[in-house]
């Protein structure tokens, strides 16, 4: 009996050095990249404010852009201010295209990844993590911009005056790679 289970987990022992050989690596984990945009790097015109994301620039991406399976989430820190007397609703839109210059051209043209944040008057919010995703929308077409690795952030509001400023942000992205 001792002889047939030690040959039992032999065999068994090998079969999965054998299925882990034959199959090459099969090592896959998630990682996350959280990247800072800092108020110096946004741009704020009269009716909208732009930032990049660049997640090339993120060693994390760099070691694995090769191996991404699955972009798992996509999520923002901010911190917004309402520099206005009224309470206005926030919004984020993407594109690759970093060059529009006015409302009508991001919303003609760009994605709405981020719809409903009402931002009361004279105050800075700071929308966390976990509540931006109740706020997204698009999902999978941020997922696609997110795998390019490059694309600009809009913020406008669905009122006018826009008077909003970004003062910073945070894109947290969730990857799963392996090879």
């Amino acid at each position: 009996m001792f002889v047939k289970n030690k040959m039992l987990g032999l065999l068994s022992a090998l079969l999965i050095l054998t299925i882990f050989y034959g199959c090459g690596s099969l090592i896959v984990g998630t990682f996350v990249i959280s990247l800072d945009i800092k108020g110096g790097d946004i741009v704020t015109s009269a009716d909208l404010s732009k930032f990049y994301v660049d997640l090339t620039k993120e060693s994390e991406w760099n070691d694995h852009k090769d191996e991404i399976k699955y972009i798992d989430n996509v999520g923002f820190q901010l911190w917004v201010t309402n520099n206005g007397d009224d309470a206005v609703t926030g919004q984020l839109f993407a594109s690759t295209d970093s060059s529009f210059a006015d409302t009508t051209e991001v919303r003609d043209s760009a994605i709405l990844i981020l719809d409903g944040l009402i931002l009361p008057p004279g105050v800075q919010t700071y929308v966390d993590w976990p509540s931006s995703l109740t706020y997204l929308r698009e999902v999978d077409k941020i997922k696609k911009l997110v795998e390019g690795g490059k694309f600009a952030v809009y913020a406008l509001t669905t009122t006018l005056p826009f008077d909003i400023t970004v003062d910073s942000a945070t894109v947290i992205v969730t990857v799963t790679a392996g090879s």
